[in-house]
């Protein structure tokens, strides 16, 4: 994927998360839970989240340390208990806190790949990760980070906007 078909695929899956909270009142986003006991709000934040660790990651500083997550739940298999992390620092953020980091998060990352080449953007995960010896283009991370995120957050929150579950 080059630099344009990925930023207008990040656009595409940004828009559609956006569509989605537009259709959502103050309630539905800050008071149905999930089993988990997350809100729309906390899945919007740890959507964030997870792309400002992406952003650390484009500046070459190590994820983990950058998302401040200790490295005894740092585990590659299993994002749970990084995510709980994530939930238990956020979970008190009003909704407007959570958008305002949302989109600055957004922005800085759109403005990294925007300066970054597509040769740039196709070089291995491992030139950007030093504890890492793949060869995968960081564009599958980004887009990991950023499209699959959006679109594997949308049911769920659908879900929990329609009554919890």
């Amino acid at each position: 994927m080059n630099k344009a078909e990925l930023l207008s695929q990040i656009q595409a899956g940004w828009d559609n998360v956006d569509t989605f909270l537009s259709t959502l009142s103050y309630a539905q986003i800050t008071q149905p839970t999930d089993a988990a006991g997350w809100t729309v709000k906390d899945h919007v934040i740890h959507m964030a989240v997870w792309e400002d660790g992406l952003t650390g990651f484009l500046d070459k500083q190590d994820r983990r340390a950058y998302m401040s997550i200790d490295e005894a739940i740092w585990k590659p298999d299993n994002d749970d208990p990084i995510n709980d992390v994530i939930y238990q620092r956020n979970k008190d953020l009003s909704w407007g806190e959570v958008q305002q980091k949302r989109q600055d998060v957004h922005a800085k990352l759109l403005n990294q790949i925007e300066a970054m080449s597509d040769e740039t953007l196709q070089g291995a995960y491992g030139a950007y990760n030093p504890n890492s010896q793949s060869e995968r283009p960081i564009t599958n991370y980004i887009s990991g980070a950023t499209i699959l995120h959006y679109a594997d957050h949308i049911p769920w929150m659908a879900a929990i906007a329609k009554g919890g579950v």
